[in-house]
């Protein structure tokens, strides 16, 4: 817009102060494109070099940039009054912190042709290139948008030898430059737990790969994490992680030397401050959601004195964390298959969920703080809160070894078609509720001339068994009562047992740290009532075909006389009550025709029979004046 002479002298008067920093406000400098070369940031044990940066719209000019992101430099930036104050107020002040620094970061975009991050660990040095790297959206240390073509990862100083890779595209979404510069640098105030912050939106590769050397090689397919978080520690990220690296390297070292002849006081006090370390990280690290898929690893086994080393194969479908997990929680690694020491076989899924360390990392940071023998402490107090285990989809190939003079035999075929286990409520460490469950544990019987059994079940017919059991708990405060929900194990085309009971007089001593306090408080415990059910499924019928083939007699003959056995035979061990009358009838007539057998027994006293109740009898038979009975045979 043009603007006339006259106008212009009209408009030539002083502004006053405020009226003339809205106007530079209105009109401020125009963003700068220009090109940096050679920069290096150090911020310790964390070096990042650039040869060349592309840097767009960024409201510094050249130097100022190039001060902003080095240690050493400051400078005031040029280009006219507006471009002078609008640097101004960004201009890097000399000793200025990387934080401080790292929050006056902004720009459009960022773009270099290459990226190298240096990492120290202790004796190890992690050195990672970043090809075709840009960066867009920039504001006050943050990054909105970043990706790179691919990479190459390269770690020298290991104890198990240098390590080479390649890393495929990579992009994210919000990382914090500023948080991660406390993680790394800064440490907490004394007594304080700074709040865990957000570090990455979310991020995804492409894949990489792994080179061991002589140590295998590793592979991976498509990852995402998204909603990682960190917290400022105790002490410096970077402290913790080279301290873990030195640490493992010490023990690992001390490992495999065969002739090391380390004090053992010195391995305890290398391992505290492993774990103590450890802890640490545990504690100020959420790694949020994700997932990684097609995993590969060619490994071999460290070597045993004068053998060598044996290759392990591992494929990995997908392993997810977070609300990528299928509980929504947890952990979830699908799809295993392996192979390795002439094994081989399958997993379909192993997976916890409701998993935690919390109080376990609380424990661990009691104790190093104190002088306490380790060798005291209830190691119940370092048990984590369990949640629920899963696993399912086992098949496992195990192979024979074989006995002198002989060959070794075909390899053993078993398998689990799932596995879970659901601990809550936990007491000093103990689940005070309590689900097992394993479904289709099956293997081969194999016939043996130590093992006659198996030769029985070989011609009864089994070639495999197929088993299956439950065990459900739970115990309650308030009545002081441990109930036996589920007791139950079958075999399929065998027989099946359930199980129920209660247990009273069950207090929370028998979960104390105290063995002497726990046993005396278990001595005190009652039988308030037991119920078992017994199904025949095919084992009874096959074992009295077996019999009458071993004497070579008629079927039938060999069922009438178990019957009578049963009937004469339990009546004179149980006595003449009218519980073991009806107890011993019951018996007799599932032995004549098994289908279910099902035996109640209940305290006649409330409070229920304890073992001084039982060990009071003068004779076993005694037991059913203290108790009711209830059999019957269907």
């Amino acid at each position: 817009m043009m603007i006339s002479p006259g106008r212009r002298l009209a408009s030539s008067r002083p502004l006053p102060a405020a009226a003339l920093l809205l106007l530079l406000l209105a009109n401020p400098a125009s963003a700068a494109d220009f090109q940096l070369d050679d920069l290096k940031l150090d911020f310790g044990k964390f070096v990042v070099s650039i040869p060349k940066l592309d840097v767009k719209g960024t409201p510094l000019d050249r130097e100022s940039f190039r001060a902003l992101l080095l240690s050493s430099t400051s400078s005031t930036p040029t280009g006219g009054v507006a471009g002078a104050i609008a640097g101004a107020s960004q201009a890097v002040q000399p000793g200025e912190s990387a934080i401080a620094r790292l929050g006056k970061l902004s720009a459009s975009e960022i773009s270099a042709p290459t990226l190298v991050m240096e990492q120290t660990f202790g004796p190890q040095k992690q050195v990672t290139t970043y090809r075709n790297i840009k960066f867009s959206d920039i504001r006050e240390g943050r990054i909105g948008r970043g990706e790179s073509s691919d990479g190459t990862i390269k770690v020298e100083g290991a104890a198990t030898g240098p390590m080479n890779g390649e890393i495929k595209r990579t992009s994210f979404e919000v990382l914090d430059l500023m948080q991660i510069a406390r993680v790394f640098g800064e440490k907490a105030k004394s007594g304080e737990t700074a709040p865990l912050q957000p570090i990455l939106g979310q991020i995804e590769q492409d894949g990489y790969v792994l080179d061991l050397g002589e140590q295998g090689k590793i592979t991976a397919g498509k990852a995402s994490m998204r909603g990682f978080k960190a917290r400022v520690a105790a002490e410096p990220m970077g402290e913790l992680l080279a301290r873990i690296a030195e640490l493992s390297d010490e023990s690992e070292k001390a490992a495999r030397n065969l002739n090391s002849k380390e004090d053992p006081a010195v391995s305890e006090a290398r391992d505290r401050k492993l774990l103590v370390a450890m802890a640490e990280i545990f504690d100020a690290v959420d790694y949020g959601s994700g997932e990684i898929r097609d995993i590969v690893m060619s490994l071999k086994t460290p070597p045993k004195p004068g053998a060598k080393p044996e290759p392990v194969d591992m494929r990995f479908s997908r392993i997810a964390f977070g609300e990528n997990a299928p509980e929504k929680s947890g952990v979830a690694i699908e799809g295993l298959q392996f192979e390795g020491g002439g094994a081989k076989g399958t997993i379909g899924l192993i997976g916890y969920s409701g998993f935690s360390l919390e109080g376990v990392i609380r424990e661990v940071k009691a104790v190093a703080a104190s002088a306490v023998d380790i060798k005291t402490l209830d190691f119940r107090r370092f048990i984590p809160k369990l949640g629920t285990v899963k696993m399912s989809g086992v098949q496992m190939n195990v192979p024979q070894e074989g006995k002198r003079g002989r060959p070794a035999g075909p390899p053993i075929q078993v398998g689990l078609g799932s596995f879970e286990l659901k601990a809550g409520e936990q007491l000093n460490g103990i689940p005070t509720d309590m689900t097992l469950s394993l479904d289709k544990i099956t293997f081969p019987i194999v016939e043996s001339a130590d093992n006659p059994a198996a030769k029985d079940l070989l011609a009864m017919g089994y070639r495999n068994i197929d088993l299956s059991a439950k065990l459900s708990l739970a115990w309650q405060e308030a009545s002081k009562e441990f109930a036996i929900r589920t007791l139950s194990l079958g075999g399929a085309g065998m027989a099946k047992l359930d199980a129920t009971g209660t247990l009273g007089n069950i207090g929370k001593e028998v979960f104390t740290g105290d063995l002497a306090l726990a046993q005396v408080a278990l001595l005190g415990a009652t039988a308030k009532a037991v119920e078992l059910k017994l199904q025949n499924l095919g084992l009874a019928e096959k074992l009295i075909e077996n019999e009458a083939k071993k004497s070579k007699r008629k079927v039938e003959d060999v069922r009438r006389e178990y019957g009578m056995m049963a009937s004469l035979g339990l009546a004179a061990i149980l006595g003449p009550s009218d519980g073991a009358k009806t107890l011993a009838n019951a018996v007799a007539r599932f032995v004549a025709k098994p289908g279910t057998l099902t035996v109640k027994a209940t305290a006649k006293t409330p409070s229920g029979l304890g073992l001084a109740d039982v060990i009071a009898l003068g004779e076993p038979t005694e037991i059913f004046e203290k108790i009711d009975v209830q059999a019957t045979a269907e």
